[in-house]
């Protein structure tokens, strides 16, 4: 079962005689108004396991692409893909974090009705779920995720072919458009505990840009970039591979002298304003972490702080930095935007009732004992755009901050408040999920809100889930306003639609893929 520690479908039917209507419990907590989307699929993924996606991409052809973890042997794979059986170790073998796992790509057809590709990608340990993804110009499939098996299908000429763990290396590999190739495939790591987090980048040229952490002395860093030598318990990294995964282009490690993480990043095309430039967040524990002069944070707020940094083309400088928190513990989670004009957003979970919020944001006060946040940056990284949080009087938090194209920001994620601010025209306008005591975890559900592009009008809020735990954790848009969510579900619920791939829940935590279009 999914917890939210951190911070098909049965339907029971009430009938009114007088008028001849009945409603069911699902058409209960969905009919609020005139919903501004409607479901146009939702299925569930997953075998006898658990599953969660983390990752997707949309096609021109509506088809999406979907990056997870299992540790299901049954999952239903298709003919001819690069592996076709679970290769990681026995989930009874202990703490989910540490034992089991594969990665999965699964690709579904525009109607979410039909299965058009998967496959597992692992070794014999574990892989945590695909943490970054993205598409080259051939549309190949490039993933990292963190590994703990020492017999990945490493290939020839790959940068670092043997794993330099335990516990922990990073991995990237870049598979065919079909699922069926290995391109290549590499650990990149030392001798400690290193973990990937929060996406890649691909350029232009096709380099891949990587991000994540080490806890390594000998983590592999290049000559001339900005930090070669860790400083602290646990530094941020980044590291940008050649186009064929063959080697180094550069490496370098950011942070202080306690902890850091990274869980984004992007790269500028060459503009007026940026020639390549890396854009990276994450949340740091150091009261040293390298701000520059002008941020519009300088100094460590509370026990974990969110940091943004703009680093050059070739990491040898860092342009920018600044902390984002206040005094109790904020953490960055998966992924930034970054903008046409230079700004960066950012989005996360704040427990801090002091949080940096600015003037006319839709929400300055902290409501629970956590909320959801969203911040933009300015481009020259000196001040707050905006920043405004996001919640009820329970928790939330929130990923994937992704503009449309009129400016407006959509971010995902998860809440556990009755009373989360959703619109009149929701998809579902009621809380669905369990709960629990204050100060104990719960099953929240899942959560989608957009926001305007100065951040002080809240445009759309609705939940999105089943009486179990529900996480949406990424969020994409289509060319004619569809909105792509995945996630992982506990809900035996879970608003699946007639006709979908799968419409039971087969393990205790299954995948969900959700696909929202406009009703008028």
């Amino acid at each position: 079962m999914l917890r939210f520690t951190r911070y098909g479908l049965t339907f029971v039917s009430v009938c009114v005689l007088v008028g001849v209507t009945c409603v069911s419990k699902a058409q209960e907590r969905t009919a609020v108004g005139k919903s501004r989307y409607k479901i146009a699929y939702a299925t569930y993924f997953g075998g006898n396991g658990a599953e969660d996606a983390r990752e997707v991409i949309v096609y021109p052809d509506g088809s999406v692409l979907v990056g997870g973890q299992t540790n299901s042997p049954d999952l239903p794979v298709t003919e001819g893909v690069v592996q076709s059986r679970y290769a990681g170790d026995d989930p009874a073998l202990g703490h989910s974090g540490i034992y089991s796992g594969d990665c999965y790509l699964l690709r579904l057809d525009p109607d979410g009705k039909k299965i058009l590709a998967a496959t597992y990608f692992g070794g014999s340990k574990q892989e945590r779920s695909v943490y970054g993804m993205a598409l080259d110009g051939a549309e190949n499939v490039v993933i990292t995720s963190a590994t703990r098996s020492p017999d990945l299908p490493t290939t020839k000429g790959c940068f670092q072919p043997k794993y330099g763990g335990p516990p922990a290396d990073w991995m990237a590999a870049k598979l065919s458009a079909d699922l069926k190739r290995l391109v290549w495939c590499t650990y990149v790591g030392g001798g400690g505990d290193d973990f990937p987090r929060g996406g890649l980048g691909l350029d232009r040229e096709g380099n891949v840009y990587l991000v994540g952490e080490t806890a390594s002395n000998d983590f592999p860093t290049t000559p001339g970039v900005f930090q070669p030598a860790r400083k602290g318990v646990r530094d941020a990294a980044i590291v940008k591979l050649k186009p064929d995964g063959s080697g180094l282009v550069f490496s370098t490690l950011l942070g202080g002298g306690d902890s850091e993480g990274l869980m984004g990043v992007r790269v500028a095309g060459t503009t007026q304003w940026s020639a390549g430039n890396i854009y990276v967040a994450g949340h740091t524990q150091s009261a040293d972490f390298p701000v520059t002069p002008g941020a519009p944070q300088a100094k460590h707020g509370g026990q974990s702080d969110c940091y943004i940094a703009k680093l050059s083309s070739d990491a040898s400088r860092l342009l920018y930095a600044t902390y984002l928190g206040g005094a109790q513990n904020e953490f960055t989670e998966h992924r930034l935007s970054l903008a046409a004009d230079g700004t960066v957003m950012l989005t996360g979970v704040s427990g801090s009732p002091d949080f940096p919020t600015t003037a006319g944001a839709f929400q300055r006060r902290l409501k629970g004992r956590t909320d959801g946040f969203l911040t933009r940056l300015s481009a020259d990284g000196k001040r707050l755009a905006f920043s405004t949080l996001l919640g009820g009087t329970d928790g939330e938090f929130f990923l994937m901050p992704t503009p449309d194209g009129e400016g407006n920001t959509f971010v995902a994620g998860t809440t556990r408040s009755r009373d989360f601010p959703v619109t009149p025209d929701a998809v579902q306008g009621r809380f669905a999920g369990a709960t629990a005591p204050r100060g104990y975890p719960g099953d929240g559900d899942g959560a989608l809100a957009i926001l305007s592009p100065d951040g002080s009008k809240l445009l759309y809020a609705t939940y999105l889930g089943g009486s179990g735990g529900d996480l949406i954790r990424s969020v994409a848009l289509g060319p004619r306003g569809e909105i792509y969510l995945v996630g992982n579900t506990s809900s035996g619920d879970f608003p699946v639609t007639q006709g979908a791939v799968q419409t039971k829940l087969r393990g205790g935590t299954d995948a969900v893929i959700v696909k929202l279009v406009p009703s008028r």
